[in-house]
């Protein structure tokens, strides 16, 4: 009497297309119609209105804002993970999903993403530090060697997640069906191979790359609050012999970038935090994992209203453009008169002196 083989079961190819949720799919895409002008408006600002004192910082604020751009483009457009909580899987329902790209390098995309974001940050802490602090110090030979260590975790990660794809996949493939057999009520939707769940944290791959991930991004919050107090003492001492205008600008540009590493630091630090949390214990909610991909996603139009808000130069140059696009939405402004009042006095011990008023008839204030 022979054996029956195993019954093969494959989702249907509709099925591994279906569409993420509304109202996250809503949010992920249409939210883009106040957060690509918001992208463009900074872009403009940093290339045609950035003042001549900015010019070579700006190319590092250029660089962030437009890695911040592509990786929410990306997050939500392209990839759009959609959760089976409390399963730690994700299924890419963006475009990718029509090229059937796997899920699995939807995901390490999204990791080269995340450590890119952080290395930029760090790049624009050193250029402050460099152009502040000139001793060779302690502080700047670590700052410098975690530059050079996020370059080489750059470089590492990428390398080592696609040499180890032959591996992976059907690692994967392996991981995803044991866990639709063992959970009878999950979706079969888990078999497509645009999703990806995470293996043991056993497995060889996977433990040293997040181990690698969480230890690039404690060295940043550690080493980022440490460079920014260090820049401040020094402006600090530097007020002595500087003008105050120029220890306000080199303030004002510190802070505006210490803001945007802290909303940086949260929108994606939580989202971290729950993910590894979904893979060692059980997180039950998919609302709770949207949320956290919603952060994700937005979490670099955030950094760039932080920018606009707190660095002068560009705000201004922001200020200029929309004045130039929209004229008609600008106050008339009431017109001065320039009035000349020559006033002449025959004193022994004082000289005839002439003054130069303005007086403007609409206001109660004079210039």
């Amino acid at each position: 009497m022979g054996t029956t083989a195993p019954v093969v079961i494959t989702p249907s190819s509709e099925g591994c297309l279906s569409p993420a949720p509304d109202p996250y799919k809503s949010m992920m895409h249409f939210t883009h119609v106040l957060t690509i002008p918001l992208y463009l408006t900074a872009i403009y600002a940093l290339i045609n209105n950035c003042p001549k004192t900015l010019k070579e910082y700006r190319k590092y604020l250029l660089w962030h804002t437009l890695g911040n751009l592509l990786f929410e483009l990306y997050i939500s457009l392209f990839m759009l993970p959609v959760t089976y909580l409390p399963y730690p899987v994700f299924r890419g329902a963006g475009f990718l999903k029509y090229l059937d790209i796997s899920g699995l390098i939807q995901f390490y995309l999204l990791v080269i993403c995340l450590i890119h974001t952080g290395l930029s940050i760090l790049e624009m802490f050193k250029y402050r530090f460099n152009s502040t602090i000139s001793d060779d110090t302690l502080n700047k030979k670590v700052l410098n060697y975690i530059v050079m260590f996020f370059w080489v975790i750059v470089i590492i990660i990428p390398v080592f997640c696609f040499a180890t794809l032959p591996r992976c996949h059907p690692k994967q493939d392996h991981y995803k069906q044991d866990l639709y057999d063992k959970n009878p009520g999950i979706s079969i939707h888990v078999l497509c191979n645009t999703v990806v769940t995470a293996p043991p944290l056993i497995d060889p791959v996977f433990t040293p790359l997040m181990t690698l991930i969480m230890m690039a991004m404690l060295l940043a919050a550690t080493i980022i609050p440490q460079t920014f107090l260090t820049i401040w003492k020094k402006l600090d001492q530097l007020s002595k012999h500087l003008s105050k205008k120029t220890i306000q600008l080199q303030k004002m540009l510190l802070t505006s970038l210490f803001i945007q590493a802290v909303i940086h630091g949260v929108m994606l630090g939580a989202p971290l935090i729950g993910f590894i949390y979904a893979v060692v214990f059980v997180l039950p909610y998919n609302y709770i994992a949207y949320m956290l991909l919603l952060l994700i996603s937005f979490h670099g139009s955030f950094s760039t209203i932080a920018m606009i808000a707190f660095t002068k130069p560009i705000r201004e140059g922001v200020k200029s453009l929309f004045q130039s696009l929209f004229p008609f939405l600008i106050l008339s402004e009431p017109r001065t008169e320039k009035i000349m009042v020559v006033t002449s006095t025959t004193s022994a011990s004082t000289k005839q002196r002439d003054s130069i008023f303005m007086s403007n008839k609409n206001s109660f204030l004079s210039v």
